[in-house]
Parts: C-alpha cells; sequence; structure tokens
C-alpha cells in the first residue's frame, strides 16, 4: 500500500490496510509507514507552531480551532506525500537495518536451535 492511497487524516481505512500488510510482510511497507509517521511529526509541528502564535478575541473560537486542526493535519499528511522534510527516509534506513539485525541473529540462532534439537533426539535414541 503506498500513502498516495490515503487521501484524508481521516482515512482509517487505508492506516487498517496499511497495518495489515505491515503485519504480513513488514520489508514491503516500510516506505509508507516511514512517510506515514512524517506526516504525524510534521502535524505535532504545525500544532506548536500555531500555539506561539498570538490570537485575537475576534476570530477565536472552538469551531474555529477545530478546523485549523483539522487543517493543519491534512497539510502535514500533503506534505508527507509531496516529499516531505526528509525524515521518512532516515526513518526507512533506521527500520531496515532493525530488520536486517533482527535477520541476522535469527540466521546466527537457528544452527544453535538445530544443533540442540538433534543433539535431544540423540539423547532419547540412546
Amino acid at each position: 500500500m503506498d500513502i498516495k492511497s490515503t487521501s484524508n487524516w481521516y482515512d482509517f481505512g487505508s492506516l487498517a490496510g496499511l497495518r495489515t500488510q505491515a503485519e504480513q510482510n513488514p520489508l514491503e511497507t516500510q516506505s509508507s509507514v516511514a512517510k506515514q509517521f512524517e506526516s504525524l511529526f510534521i502535524n505535532t509541528m504545525l500544532k506548536e507552531m500555531r500555539k506561539t502564535v498570538s490570537r485575537s478575541e475576534l476570530l477565536g473560537s472552538d469551531a474555529m480551532e477545530t478546523y485549523e486542526q483539522m487543517f493543519d493535519q491534512q497539510i502535514a499528511l500533503g506534505m508527507a506525500k509531496a516529499g516531505g522534510i526528509g525524515l521518512a527516509p532516515f526513518i526507512e534506513a533506521q527500520l531496515a537495518r532493525q530488520n536486517g539485525r533482527q535477520a541476522s541473529i535469527e540466521a546466527e540462532a537457528m544452527p544453535t536451535a538445530v544443533i540442540l534439537q538433534q543433539r535431544a533426539v540423540n539423547l532419547k535414541d540412546r
């Protein structure tokens, strides 16, 4: 699943699909997951930036704040789709290193497990 299929911030169906695909084949979904995380990071950054701007009583309301939050979330998703701020490639590289390390640990543990299993069978046969 590509992040292009997520059309808006509240598209929970595509996020659920991404989660399912990540559980089945994590290596293929690293890029999409990294971009989704980058959009979350950008949204948090925009939210914190809005806090620094002084507000007037004339235009301030709960409804206005809700629409601003929705706008920021959509902008964050759009920015992540368009290449973001460069965070996604670093996240993807970290995930690849982590998965590579996990694969190498499993590869190292496999011969040991096979040897132990063979020893257990040999002890049963005696």
